[in-house]
């Protein structure tokens, strides 16, 4: 992927009609919501690990389901997610993908706890990176959403990507806006991932 590939996403944004009661209206509205329930304090990492993954499910057609044995150290994982400092590995993904059985829950839950590092991913997605319908085994390995993830990094090293991000955010500012929705900021990680699921 690259900056010019993702462009006409601002077009598609601006150019868009949700209804104000659509599915997508309703995620937009609650996503900050979502941000922000993720990151109360709580009594103990275990109870933060479990509400930002029924937070994460709420948004997706399946129901949550945990792997008890793999529960502590999906926990773990969860921990130095969280963290400022964070290390990106397929050893941080790959506990809390066990315990969910779901890579692209996973995902939605690592973009809670830390949305300026970790990006949501899933089939959309991949099918527009690979140009092709990714098959589930793809979609199970956790090398594949870290591939996403720094295809992020050099998107967002590229000189033109300040240009596009400030496009895109006003464009998604205006679309908020339209459905009077309070504006709110968007990560790197979350533009390149909107954008991306706009054009596949």
């Amino acid at each position: 992927m690259n900056v010019h590939q993702l462009y006409p996403a601002v077009a598609l944004v601006r150019e868009s009609r949700y209804s104000a009661s659509s599915k997508q209206a309703g995620f937009l509205r609650a996503y900050p919501a979502l941000l922000i329930a993720a990151r109360l304090e709580a009594k103990n990492p275990m109870e933060a690990f479990l509400r930002t993954a029924s937070l994460a499910y709420g948004w997706m057609p399946r129901r949550l389901r945990l792997d008890e044995e793999a529960l502590p150290q999906a926990v773990d994982a969860f921990e130095a997610a969280r963290r400022e400092e964070v290390v990106i590995s397929e050893e941080l993904i790959s506990p809390i993908a066990s315990c969910l059985s779901s890579l692209v829950g996973a995902s939605k839950v690592l973009h809670l706890a830390n949305p300026s590092v970790f990006p949501i991913w899933g089939k959309r997605i991949e099918r527009f990176r690979l140009q092709r319908d990714p098959t589930p085994y793809h979609m199970g390995q956790s090398r594949n959403y870290l591939s996403f993830i720094e295809d992020i990094w050099k998107l967002t090293s590229d000189p033109l990507f300040l240009t596009f991000h400030n496009e895109y955010c006003t464009a998604y500012q205006e679309r908020l806006q339209r459905l009077q929705i309070s504006p709110y900021p968007l990560t790197e990680p979350r533009v390149v991932q909107s954008a991306t699921s706009e054009l596949a």
